[in-house]
C-alpha cells in the first residue's frame, strides 16, 4: 500500500517530532510545549482511546477550544485509525447534537462548561462515552484565570482525559494499517444547525493539501493561527505547519495584545482579524520587523483588502503580502457567507426562519461581517412578538455569530 495515500495526520507529527524532538511545537498562551511533548501526549491519548474500546473507523466527536488537549485527541485518535470530529468550540449544543447524530459519533470529547450547556439543552449523555477535558491545566496565572472565566468550573460526570492518560503512559509500537478511502478528518466549519453536510478529507487528500499550504518560506519559524483548529483553514493552517517543522501560536484572551509579545513571523486569520490588527498598529511601535505576511481564511481577499493588510503589516514595522488560502478549501465551493470562521449558508437560513409559525416570508441579507433579517408577518400577526420569537429562536438554534444584527418588517418579500 502506498505509504502516503495510506498515511495519517499522525505520521506528519511523527516524522517531524522525530527530527526536532526538543523544538517548540506549540505555544497555548505563554506556555511552550515541544514537538516531543505533543508526541508522547498523542501516544498516550491513543493508548487511552484504545482501552476505551476506540476501534479503527470509529467517529469521535472533538468539542474543544484551541489547547493542547485538542492536538493530543486529534493526533491520537488518527494514529489509531479512528476518524476525529472537528466541531467549532462555539457551536451551540443543538448544532453538535446533528453533527453527532450526522457522523455517527458516539464518543464526545469536551469541556465540563460545554457539556454543562449540552446537559442544560439537550438532555442527558452516558458518562461511559464521556471524556472531559481542562485545558486551563495548562495555564497559570492571569491566562489561567481569564480562561476559567470563560468556561467556569462545573461539576459533570463522564472520564477526565487527564487521568486517562496518566493511567496510559506506556509505549505502543504497533500502529493499525489504515484503509485510503477511510476520512482522516471530519470537519463542521459552516453551521451544522442549518446544514449537517460534513467536510471531509481522506489521508492522501490531506497530505497533499499540507503540502500546497505550505508557505515555502524558510524564514518562517512561527505562525499565529487565529482561526479554531475545528474550522477547515485553521486545522490545514495548524497541521500544516506542525508537519513543516514551525512553531504554531494559540492566544487565550485577546490575540493582539498577545501579538505584540510574541511578534510572530507569520499570521493566519480571518478578514476581521486582519481589519482590526489594522487598528490596532500601534500596539507593535514598529517594531515588528520580522512579519512576513499573512492569510486570509474565509471570504475572498479583495484588491482593497491586500493593500488594506499590506499597510498594516508595514505600520507594524513589518512587510509582506497577505494571501488568499493557497490551496481550494472545499468550502469554497459551496455559497456561503463567512463570519468570523463560519460559513452559513442564508439560503438555508431563510428556509429554517420562514417554516416558523407566525413568518409568511423571511430574506437573510449579509452586509459586512453581519446579517440583516427581513421578514413577513403572516395575516395579523404581531409584529413585535414576531419579532422577539424569532431572534429567541436565533439565539437558542444558532451559532452566536449568525444571529442577525439587524432585523426589519416587511408588507412583501418577493
Amino acid at each position: 500500500m502506498d505509504e502516503k495515500k495510506a498515511g495519517s495526520a499522525y505520521r506528519g507529527l511523527r516524522g517531524c517530532a522525530y527530527r526536532k524532538k526538543f523544538d517548540i511545537a506549540l505555544f497555548f498562551g505563554s506556555k511552550a510545549f515541544s514537538y516531543g511533548d505533543l508526541l508522547t501526549r498523542a501516544e498516550y491519548a491513543y493508548n487511552s482511546f484504545r482501552q476505551m474500546g476506540v476501534e479503527k473507523g470509529e467517529r469521535v466527536c472533538l468539542w474543544l477550544p484551541d489547547c493542547p488537549d485538542l492536538l493530543a485527541a486529534f493526533y491520537g485518535l488518527s494514529r489509531l485509525g479512528a476518524i476525529p470530529v472537528l466541531c467549532h468550540p462555539q457551536s451551540v449544543p443543538r448544532e453538535l447534537q446533528n453533527q453527532m447524530e450526522t457522523t455517527q459519533s458516539k464518543l464526545l470529547v469536551t469541556t465540563p462548561f460545554r457539556y454543562r450547556q449540552y446537559l442544560e439543552r439537550i438532555g442527558t449523555f452516558p458518562d461511559s462515552h464521556l471524556i472531559l477535558c481542562r485545558p486551563e491545566r495548562d495555564l497559570k496565572g492571569r491566562e489561567q484565570k481569564e480562561f476559567s472565566e470563560k468556561e467556569p468550573a462545573c461539576q459533570v460526570g463522564g472520564f477526565d482525559f487527564e487521568e486517562l492518560l496518566k493511567a496510559n503512559r506506556y509505549n505502543a509500537n504497533e500502529i493499525p494499517a489504515l484503509e485510503p478511502e477511510i476520512p482522516a478528518v471530519i470537519l463542521f466549519g459552516s453551521s451544522g444547525f442549518l446544514s449537517c453536510e460534513p467536510v471531509s478529507y481522506l489521508s492522501g487528500e490531506l497530505e497533499e493539501t499540507v503540502e500546497i499550504f505550505d508557505c515555502r518560506r524558510e524564514r518562517i519559524q512561527t505562525v499565529f493561527v487565529e482561526n479554531s483548529f475545528a474550522s477547515e483553514g485553521g486545522f490545514l493552517a495548524v497541521h500544516s505547519a506542525l508537519c513543516r517543522g514551525i512553531t504554531v501560536l494559540w492566544s487565550v484572551g485577546d490575540p493582539l495584545p498577545y501579538l505584540a509579545k510574541k511578534m510572530p513571523d507569520y499570521l493566519v486569520g480571518t478578514e476581521e482579524f486582519f481589519w482590526e490588527l489594522r487598528q490596532k498598529t500601534d500596539l507593535f511601535k514598529g517594531n515588528w520587523v520580522n512579519l512576513l505576511g499573512g492569510i486570509q481564511i474565509g471570504k475572498d481577499r479583495t484588491p482593497l483588502m491586500s493593500k488594506f493588510a499590506a499597510k498594516a503589516f508595514l505600520e507594524t514595522g513589518g512587510k509582506g503580502a497577505l494571501l488568499n488560502a493557497p490551496i481550494p478549501l472545499k468550502v469554497q465551493k459551496e455559497e456561503l457567507y463567512f463570519v468570523k470562521d463560519f460559513g452559513v449558508r442564508l439560503a438555508d437560513m431563510e428556509r429554517a426562519i420562514s417554516s416558523l409559525p407566525g413568518v409568511a416570508a423571511c430574506q437573510c441579507i449579509g452586509e459586512g461581517s453581519g446579517i440583516r433579517l427581513r421578514l413577513q408577518p403572516a395575516g395579523n400577526t404581531d409584529a413585535a412578538a414576531l419579532g422577539r420569537k424569532v431572534l429567541a429562536y436565533c439565539r437558542e438554534e444558532m451559532n452566536e455569530f449568525h444571529v442577525p444584527e439587524k432585523l426589519e418588517f416587511s408588507a412583501n418579500i418577493q
